[in-house]
């Protein structure tokens, strides 16, 4: 009879050891800020869009008022 157990466990593997002491670094990802420059892009052809209606329209008063006082 042999003295050896019939299972014996290996040694542990050097790297997994390593790495099993290893941290995760932090992403650096700002989800909120994110989201907000994606809403802020999203929207920016929209508000040019009012921009230059309400650019017209004071235009339009302006003439209009021109127009009146110059009568």
């Amino acid at each position: 009879m042999s003295t050896t157990p019939n299972n014996p466990t290996p040694p542990p593997d050097p790297l997994a050891v390593a790495l099993a002491k290893l941290e995760p670094a932090p992403h650096g990802l700002e989800w909120n800020a994110l989201m907000f420059a994606a809403g802020r892009a999203s929207k920016a052809r929209a508000l040019r869009f009012w921009q230059c209606v309400a650019g017209v329209c004071a235009l339009a008063a302006g003439a209009l008022a021109l127009a009146l006082f110059a009568r």
